[in-house]
Formats: C-alpha cells, structure tokens, sequence
C-alpha cells in the first residue's frame, strides 16, 4: 500500500471515530450544560420543573440554614453579590441540597452554581441541588506598606 493510501485510510479512520464520539456523546443531555444566572432562570415564561439545571448565583446573607437530622442545606442565593450594595431586584432563589457535605468555600456570599432540578412544594418554589459548586474568589490584597 502506498503512502497516500495509508494516510487517507488513517484520515477516514480519524473522522469516523470523531463522528462516532459525536453522536454518542455530545447529543447527551448533560454534556455541555452551562448555567443560567439567576435573572435569566426567574425571567423565563415558565420554569421548568423536573430538568436538569445550572444556576449561577450568590449566597444571600444569614440565609444558610443546616438540617443535622434530616442531612441537608437549606439556603437562598441572589443574582448580584451581597457585599456589593445587595441584589437590587430583591428576588431569591430557595435552594434545598441534600447532603451536609458543602465545598469549604461555601459561606454567606460565596459565588456558587447550583446543579439540580425545579420544583414547587406547596407555595414556594424550591431549587432541589444534587450539587453546590462554590467559586474559589478572585480577590488579591496588595501588601501593606511597612508590613510583612
């Protein structure tokens, strides 16, 4: 076999594989799943209960509550940071996460996506969380003048 042939036996090989991958894999529900940021997850016409969803947001203040016996998490998360004069619209997000394992960044006003479904119980309605992500913050102090 020539060299040619066997470099476009190698190339056909290569696109067949890639079509493969692609076919099985990125027409998956999750694969590729980026969030919504609060505003645009409360701003839709209906929210849809029972998908899978992302939803970028910050922990609203005082607002952590932890469930020992029932081993969950309950808090709200708000669309601008806390600490940056507050969320100028007023409306939250309850999320519920099942399990008292949080990232150790977890805290009041913490950036986190939350990865879970929709749901309403009752009167409220509530994020149900399968996953809390907490960003590590981007914030660097330069060194005082004078000190170590």
């Amino acid at each position: 076999m020539s060299k040619g042939a066997q470099i476009a036996v190698g190339a056909i090989l290569i696109g067949a594989l890639l079509a493969w991958y692609g076919y099985t894999n990125l027409d998956a529900e999750s694969t590729f799943q980026y969030y919504q940021s609060l505003e645009e997850f409360l701003a839709a016409e209906t929210l849809p209960e029972g998908k899978s969803l992302r939803v970028h947001g910050y922990v609203a203040l005082e607002s952590i509550e932890r469930d020992l016996e029932g081993r969950q998490v309950r808090f709200r998360v708000v669309n601008d940071p806390p600490h940056a004069a507050g969320d100028k619209s007023g409306r939250t997000l309850a999320v519920l996460y099942r399990s008292l394992e949080t990232p150790d960044l977890f805290k009041d006003g913490a950036e986190v996506v939350v990865e879970g479904t929709f749901e309403r119980q009752g009167d409220e309605a509530v994020f149900l969380a399968d996953n809390v992500l907490a960003k590590c913050p981007s914030k660097f102090e330069a060194n005082k003048p004078g000190g170590a």
